[in-house]
This record gives structure tokens, C-alpha cells and sequence, in this order.
């Protein structure tokens, strides 16, 4: 049986990559019984669709992150990488 950490890492993967059966059945049985991992799958389609719709909006290609911003963006990712290695 899965545990949240493992179902989340799994939805990720799945947005990107098609699973194996036996994760994929693992994951579905998962969320068959965890309301907290069914909620945040729904909120990152959602987040993930967003995204990107974001570029196809007309109003939107005028929206861009400032330098300080994409710099601030940029270190806390490499942060929380250098905290997993």
C-alpha cells in the first residue's frame, strides 16, 4: 500500500510519463481511499492546466516576471535541490 509521499511522487510522475500497471493500480487503489491525495491530484490538473493556458491567452503575453523575480524563482529551486542531494 501506497503512502501519501509515494502517491504524490507518482501523480507527478503520471503527468508526465505513462506508469506501469502495477503503480498505476497502486496509485488508483490509493486515492479510492485518501480524500487529501484525490484533493491535491485534482489541484495540480488544475495547476497544470492553468499553466498551460497561460501562454494562449491574448491578455497574458504582455504579463512577464521581472529579473529580481525569475532570479528570487530560480534560487529557491536551486535551494530546495540542494537540500534533496
Amino acid at each position: 500500500m501506497l503512502n501519501c509521499k509515494q502517491a504524490s511522487a507518482l501523480m507527478s510522475r503520471a503527468m508526465d510519463e505513462k506508469l506501469p500497471f502495477g503503480k498505476r493500480m497502486a496509485l488508483k487503489l490509493h486515492l479510492f481511499i485518501c480524500d487529501g491525495c484525490t484533493n491535491f491530484s485534482s489541484q495540480t490538473f488544475l495547476l497544470r492546466k492553468a499553466a498551460r493556458s497561460f501562454g494562449k491567452c491574448r491578455h497574458c503575453k504582455d504579463l512577464r516576471l521581472s529579473d529580481e523575480a525569475r532570479q528570487r524563482i530560480f534560487r529557491a529551486l536551486k535551494d530546495v535541490q540542494a537540500r534533496k542531494d
